[in-house]
C-alpha cells in the first residue's frame, strides 16, 4: 500500500474513531495537540522508560544499581538478542492495559503502536540497534506480534499485540519513505537509496501461532510460567520459508519475566530465523527473585 492509499484510510480511521477528544487514561476533555490523546496531567504520571535500562530485556534500571543486567536476565538466559520498552507497568499503565484487554478498548492498541515506534525511532536512525560483536547496524527483516490463542481471540475480538505491531509498522513505513523524498530532492542526491537497515521490514502478522490454549500467567511465578508456555508456540507452516535466516522484531505488550518472549523466540529461532529482537510497550520493575520463584 502506498503512502498517499496509507493516509487515506487514516482518515477513514481517524472519522470512525476520533482521537484526540477525550484523555484516554481520566476521559478529561482535550485537543488534538496532545500526544498519545493523554492530558497534561496524567502523561506525566506514567512512568516513561528514558534513564537506564536493562541491556538485555530493557527494562528500566535504578541509577544506583551498578549491573549491567536486571535480576531476571541474571538468572535466565535468552532466546532473544535484546529487548526494548516504552513504560514500566504501573498503576496507570495497567488500568489502560486492562482497557485495551478486557473492556473492548481496542483503539487504545494504535496510541500504544505509536508510543512504540517514538520508542525506537532514534535507534532505527542512528543505528543504535547494532550487533554486539561487529558494532555494525543490523537490519531488522520481519516485524511480528506474539499470537493469542483462538478462544481469546475470539472473546476479545481482535490480538492486541498485532494491533500495536500493526501500527509501528505502519509508522516505520512512513518514515522511511518520508527520508527516501527527502533524499530524492537535492539534485545532488537524487536516486540516493535508504539504507538497507532504515528501510520498513516487512509485516508478518501470523508468523507464530498458538499451538494450545495455556493458563492465564498472572498468578504463576517465573518457574509455572516457563512450564506453562513449553512448547506452546509454533512457526506457521506457511511462513516457514519467509522466516529462514531473517531477523525478526517481536512485539508483545507486557514483559515482566520473559518467559513469553522466550517461548515465541525459542519457537522462531527453531523455525530458521536468524535472530530475535524484541519490543513491548510495558515491562516489569527490577525485582529481586524470591523462593517462590523457584
Amino acid at each position: 500500500m502506498g503512502k498517499r492509499a496509507r493516509t487515506l484510510l487514516r482518515i477513514l480511521e481517524e472519522a470512525v474513531f476520533p482521537a484526540g477528544l477525550y484523555c484516554v487514561s481520566c476521559g478529561s476533555l482535550i485537543d488534538k495537540s496532545r500526544s498519545y490523546s493523554l492530558c497534561d496531567d496524567c502523561i506525566r504520571k506514567f512512568h516513561w522508560i528514558t534513564g537506564r535500562t536493562c541491556e538485555k530485556c530493557g527494562k528500566a534500571m535504578p541509577d544506583t544499581s551498578h549491573g549491567r543486567l536486571c535480576y531476571d536476565c541474571m538468572q535466565e538466559d535468552h532466546f532473544f538478542v535484546r529487548g526494548f520498552s516504552c513504560l514500566t507497568y504501573g498503576l496507570y499503565e495497567r488500568k489502560l492495559m486492562m482497557d485495551l484487554k478486557y473492556a473492548g478498548r481496542g483503539y487504545l492498541a494504535r496510541i500504544f503502536g505509536d508510543m512504540m515506534f517514538d520508542r525506537m525511532e532514534s535507534e532505527i536512525a542512528g543505528g543504535i540497534v547494532s550487533d554486539a560483536a561487529t558494532g555494525e547496524a543490523v537490519r531488522i527483516d520481519i516485524i511480528a506480534p506474539v499470537p493469542v490463542s483462538r478462544g481469546r481471540l475470539r472473546r476479545r475480538g481482535y490480538n492486541q499485540s498485532e494491533v500495536m505491531a500493526r501500527q509501528f509498522h505502519r509508522r516505520w513505513q512512513d518514515w522511511a519513505l518520508d527520508r527516501e523524498e527527502a533524499a530524492a530532492c537535492p539534485p545532488s542526491a537524487a536516486g540516493t537509496a535508504l539504507p538497507a537497515s532504515l528501510s520498513a521490514p516487512r509485516f508478518r502478522p501470523h508468523l507464530l501461532h498458538r499451538t494450545r490454549e495455556t493458563r492465564m500467567l498472572r498468578s504463576l511465578n517465573p518457574t509455572e510460567r516457563r512450564m506453562a508456555l513449553e512448547n506452546a508456540f509454533a512457526v506457521s507452516p506457511r511462513e516457514r520459508q519467509a522466516l529462514q535466516g531473517r531477523t525478526v522484531l517481536l512485539i508483545d505488550d507486557i514483559y515482566t519475566t520473559g518467559a513469553t518472549a522466550d517461548a515465541c523466540g525459542q519457537a522462531l529461532l527453531a523455525g530458521g530465523a536468524g535472530a530475535v529482537y524484541l519490543l513491548t510497550l510495558c515491562s516489569g520493575g527490577n525485582r529481586r527473585p524470591t523462593d517462590t520463584d523457584q
